[in-house]
């Protein structure tokens, strides 16, 4: 294939500047079968075309393709140095090296603590930066992409994006870039590495110094408006029947499934032992499962992801959900409320509890209903000296 032929020697040949230029605009079959060819060549200027791509082409195909020939190079011996992309000349763009974020946009945070988040910067000459982030609230920075594109092409892609699923809402720049820092920071604190692009992405949008100082939703809500309204959280289970937090779960250790199916089959046993009442046995159940599930990192990423979608409350118009969270969050900072009498993270330790039971039966129920109505009587038992059964409203169980 001529064309493939002519490809490759380009890329071989051209500077930083021109190898960005032919990647970007290559057709993605021709690029495909110039990808094979690099990985065959043991030469430097290869591995380097080969780790570019992973800076500057959209397709994740391809960017895979590039991974991994530049593997297969890297095995024989043949390295190149970490890429990075061409700095515009001062005459021209000077000021393109680190243009501010326009717009940003954030999505809702889903049960395993991931969310989207995306930067937009105009370029000075035309044209747009647009970068898009998926991190989590536990491991950091998982996966992002920087594509020097347009703002038609851009919008089109926000469009059906925010048409798949999920609530987005709009952010500042300052405070998107803040969110991009505690999420670096985060991977580093669990020993994970960045994505190669982040540098890229440091190049043409900067750094913020660190992560947010104050969560967003604190500009509407003050924080000791929740000391002044016990109400809030006493409130914060009917979080679980908002779409952005249904399915959310703190997920406990396995082996307490066995434990966990012997409290539920409590009440049809039986057999009452003083002091070790079901409901009891179910209080005791979720205080060692909080003891061993919530360490400083998964609490603190709870709080954090109940101010971050507190602020998607507030900015959909939702004030009395944006309470609620407010009120969760702020408990989860308090030494003087243990994790089992915090209403809210009670019954997400009861949601990975009912997990971890999956299809387990006691007679026709299933064993994760059976539990998480127990622990709710408990708790009820606890608080008013009564015995009224209820269920827990909005837990999500699994299927």
């Amino acid at each position: 294939m001529p064309e493939t032929l002519d490809l490759v020697a380009a890329l071989l040949d051209g500077e930083s500047a021109q190898r960005e230029s032919l990647l970007r605009e290559a057709d993605p079959a021709a690029l495909e079968v110039a990808l094979k060819q690099l990985g065959g060549r043991r030469e430097v200027a290869a591995a380097e075309v080969l780790a570019l791509v992973d800076l500057v082409v959209e397709d994740r195909a391809l960017r895979k393709s590039a991974r991994r020939e530049l593997h297969r190079l890297r095995s024989v011996g043949v390295q190149a140095k970490a890429p990075q992309l061409s700095r515009p000349t001062p005459e021209s763009q000077s000021a393109e090296v680190t243009i501010p974020v326009s717009q940003a946009w954030v999505t809702d945070i889903d049960p395993s603590g991931s969310r989207a988040v995306w930067l937009l910067g105009e370029r000075r000459l035309g044209g747009v930066w647009f970068a898009a982030l998926l991190s989590n609230d536990q491991r950091g920075i998982q996966d992002m992409n920087l594509v020097d594109t347009t703002r038609k092409r851009f919008l089109k892609e926000l469009e059906q994006n925010r048409g798949a699923a999920g609530t987005w809402v709009t952010v500042p720049g300052d405070y998107a870039l803040q969110l991009v820092r505690e999420a670096v920071d985060l991977t580093r604190e669990v020993g994970a590495g960045l994505p190669t692009r982040y540098r890229a992405l440091r190049d043409v949008f900067g750094e913020a110094a660190g992560p947010p100082e104050r969560a967003l939703v604190y500009e509407t809500i003050r924080p000791v408006e929740a000391s002044f309204n016990p109400d809030w959280l006493e409130g914060s289970p009917r979080l679980l029947a908002e779409p952005e937090v249904a399915g959310w779960h703190v997920s406990v250790p396995p082996d307490l499934k066995a434990r966990a199916l012997d409290v539920a089959r409590g009440p049809a046993a039986g057999l009452l032992v003083p002091g070790h009442t079901p409901e009891q046995q179910a209080l005791q159940l979720i205080a060692d499962a909080a003891s061993q599930a919530l360490t400083p990192l998964v609490r603190r990423a709870l709080r954090r992801r109940l101010e971050e979608t507190g602020y998607i409350f507030v900015a959909t118009d939702r004030l009395p959900a944006a309470r609620l969270a407010v009120a969760a969050a702020r408990a989860l900072e308090d030494p003087s409320i243990a994790p089992e009498r915090h209403p809210f993270v009670r019954l997400l330790l009861g949601a990975g509890l009912g997990r971890l039971l999956g299809t387990e039966r006691i007679g026709t129920r299933r064993a994760s209903e059976v539990l998480l109505e127990l622990i709710e009587r408990a708790t009820q038992q606890q608080a008013q000296g009564g015995s009224t059964e209820t269920r827990p409203s909005g837990l999500i169980l699994p299927r």
